[in-house]
């Protein structure tokens, strides 16, 4: 008997070889690499017991552990997004020998690797994205809400680019100014914060002449500045800066409520086609942004697409009726094999009851198997299922035991068994 999984993932394959046990006797596990860059690993033994023994552990490995706590909000696992995040947890990866998966589309964090390593590696993950949200709540916006659209032009006109004239005002504080996201960044603590916080409201609360701030017809339609590096549209053919088009598009991909994607000028709303979306993005970004869509479209679906179970697959099928059942989804990515009904491993010949069952207690199929035959039995030392196809009632099971066939009684070694079949069942057949 055979059974495979697919393992997408290198860091799997990795956690897979340290922790798959494969020391039982009679059966081989084999790891072979497909054309698309997934694993599948092949169990193979001569007895189904010592398949679903090898099978429960990895099963147990590739199911992982979802991480759970309630300091992980929506707003904190939002910075996983970001390059800092994704290289945070590649660090805990080597530095553990685990693999975190994050699921963009549902906000949901797994960390697979053997049970002794878990437990340290999400510490040790949640200590360090709190540190990190901590570092990013000294920050200042200078856009959005009720700011005035050009107060980063402000700043930089009072304070210098470097923001010499706002740190001569709030001596101790080290300040950085990104003009591509309008933040100020605060390297300190957060009174330093405050009392930089507060001049800059103060600022925008006074105002400044109006005279200076750009008609509305020359502003960028996002950040309602001058047009900085220009961009137009193909669609509609609206001006705005490359910068604020780029920030609008990789916004996105932490939204799924922004698709379509539409020009942001009054009410145009046309959408950004293909051609802008090359010249705008690099292709690892343009391929995020494909993802995103597609997750868009699935979740506001209402249920009649799901994406392959496998990790980080894109691939997506359409859930078959539950009252007439549907053929299996054979995947072009990954491989696997899905039941369109139950969203489990693909079962022929069998019911999605019933394999659900078979997946919450894998000796289930076992003990259906032995039902009904006289010639199977377990042993009475181990409980090892036990298949007498021929020779006298003495059997030697493999955890050593000698037993007879007929009363189940055991011992430790063949003489002694052989004598209780004389004396007890008149011969040893």
């Amino acid at each position: 008997m055979a059974y495979y999984v697919n393992l997408l993932d290198l860091c799997l394959k990795i956690i897979y070889l340290e922790a798959c046990i494969v020391s039982f006797t009679g059966a081989e596990c084999s790891l072979d690499r497909n054309e698309n860059g997934s694993y599948r690993v092949k169990i193979s033994a001569n007895a189904t017991k010592t398949v679903a023994e090898l099978r429960r552990p990895l099963e147990e490995l590739m199911r992982g552990q979802t991480i759970n706590h309630p300091s992980l909000t929506p707003t904190i696992l939002q910075h996983l997004f970001s390059g800092q995040g994704i290289n945070l947890m590649k660090s805990i990866q080597r530095e553990t020998g685990t693999y975190i998966h994050f699921d963009r589309r549902n906000f949901n964090l797994k960390i697979f690797g053997r049970s002794d390593k878990i437990a340290p590696a999400q510490q040790k993950f949640i200590q360090l994205l709190l540190a990190n949200h901590e570092s990013k709540q000294l920050e200042i916006h200078l856009r959005g809400g009720d700011l005035p659209p050009d107060l980063m032009k402000e700043v930089v006109k009072r304070f210098g680019p470097d923001l010499h004239g706002l740190k001569e005002k709030v001596p101790g504080a080290d300040l950085t100014l990104s003009t591509r996201h309008h933040v100020i960044s605060v390297h300190g603590d957060k009174e330093l914060k405050q009392n930089v916080e507060e001049i800059i409201f103060e600022m925008a609360q006074m105002g400044y002449d109006s005279a200076e701030r750009l008609d509305g017809g020359d502003a960028c339609p996002v950040c309602l500045c001058e047009v900085e590096d220009a961009y137009r549209l193909e669609s509609c053919g609206h001006l705005f800066c490359r910068m604020c088009l780029v920030e609008q598009l990789e916004s996105a991909l932490k939204n799924l409520d922004s698709f379509p994607i539409c020009c942001a000028h009054g009410s145009c709303r046309a959408p950004i086609l293909l051609t802008d979306l090359r010249s705008l993005l690099s292709s690892d970004k343009l391929e995020e942004l494909f993802r995103a869509s597609l997750g868009s479209f699935v979740a506001s679906s209402g249920g009649t697409y799901r994406f392959c179970p496998s990790p980080d697959c894109p691939s997506v099928y359409r859930v078959a009726d539950p009252v007439t059942g549907g053929d299996p989804f054979v995947c072009g990515a990954c491989f696997a094999e899905t039941c369109t009904s139950c969203h489990l491993d693909y079962h022929p010949y069998v019911s999605c009851k019933k394999y659900m069952e078979f997946k919450e207690d894998p000796d289930l199929s076992l003990k259906d198997w032995c039902k009904g035959k006289e010639n199977v039995k377990s042993c009475p030392v181990c409980g090892y299922t036990i298949e007498k196809g021929e020779g006298c009632n003495h059997v030697e099971c493999k955890c050593g035991g000698h037993v007879c066939w007929v009363c189940l009684e055991s011992y430790n070694n063949s003489e002694d068994c052989y004598n209780h079949l004389r004396s007890m069942h008149g011969g040893i057949a």
